[in-house]
């Protein structure tokens, strides 16, 4: 199961991904994700996958699927990933940081 949270702060966009990212949940709730940055032009975005417990090929190619949207729309994206293991098995030089006070 894949629990997604939102927030807006100070100009920001935060989105939290806390469980498991695996096909059937980055088709069925990550839609929801893409629909709001597609609707929404926000500037600067993080995605914070420092609590997912599991992610699989689906999972990472759907980040890397965002990543290249928001590029299109000429906005920022910042990964929360403490480990910086996503970032490199995307290997698309995301910027990345530990921890979301980071950014702000």
């Amino acid at each position: 199961m894949l629990k997604i949270d939102f927030e807006f702060r100070k100009g920001i966009f935060f989105i939290r991904l806390i469980g498991d990212m695996n096909s059937k949940t980055s088709k069925t709730q990550g839609k929801e994700i893409k629909d709001l940055l597609t609707e929404n032009k926000f500037k600067y975005i993080v995605i914070n996958v420092n609590n997912l417990k599991t992610i699989d090929t689906e999972g990472i190619n759907y980040i890397n699927d965002i990543y290249n949207m928001i590029k299109t729309n000429q906005s920022n994206l910042v990964l929360c990933d403490k480990f910086n293991l996503l970032n490199k098995l995307i290997k698309n030089n995301i910027p990345s940081i530990d921890d979301e006070l980071e950014v702000l």
